[in-house]
């Protein structure tokens, strides 16, 4: 409710009006308060076919309103598991290709669009170049520095500091060539992925 911006009074009002049913507030607060105890004992989970309309309302899984899973959907969290990425990353790539969340018979992606199956061309000949693990080796670099130098900034100067000390040049400089070194590597190996998975005439 909160990311969409909704009151409980809100949320109540367009669920009975999209599913016509004759829920309340206090049916709500009861479903926020599930696992808390009472004078009564402890709040349960509404019955499956309410959990049902508020997960399609939300468009998530009704294990996502249970905490069975902390994606919205099952199919995000085998995703996640399989290949090790966030949701956001999925989600963002997903939503370039323009892939919908439930799949379309036949595999059409949208009926009459041809760009969500160029987009999908697009992301799957650049992952699966042979050229991609080079990049991704000098971008995990990149990574591995950028993450010393956020969390670990002593660490970092400490780095900084043996490189000038090993070549016998100021900490600013020797700042510049670092930065040079791993961006360029990076860059040469992306331009390289560029060439093989989108070959053109020379």
């Amino acid at each position: 409710m909160d990311e969409r911006g909704l009151t409980q009074l809100d949320f109540v009002r367009a669920l009975n009006r999209q599913y016509l049913t004759k829920f309340h507030q206090k049916d709500v607060s009861r479903w926020l308060n599930t696992g808390n105890r009472t004078s009564s004992g402890e709040i349960g989970f509404p019955k499956y076919e309410t959990m049902a309309t508020i997960a399609d309302f939300f468009g998530v899984d009704v294990g996502y309103l249970t905490g069975e899973t902390d994606e919205k959907t099952y199919a995000m969290s085998h995703a996640c598991a399989f290949t090790g990425l966030s949701s956001s990353s999925i989600a963002a790539v997903r939503s370039w290709i323009g892939t919908p969340r439930a799949p379309q018979k036949n595999n059409h992606t949208h009926d009459g669009d041809p760009m969500p199956k160029y987009r999908a061309a697009t992301i799957n000949r650049l992952l699966s170049s042979p050229k991609f693990p080079e990049l991704a080796t000098k971008l995990l670099t990149l990574q591995e520095m950028s993450a010393i130098w956020s969390n670990n900034p002593q660490k970092f100067e400490g780095i900084l500091g043996s490189l000038a000390n090993d070549n016998d040049l100021p900490d600013d400089l020797a700042l510049q060539l670092l930065l040079g070194a791993f961006y360029g590597m990076a860059s040469e190996s992306f331009s390289a992925l560029l060439h093989d998975a989108y070959p053109m005439p020379e």
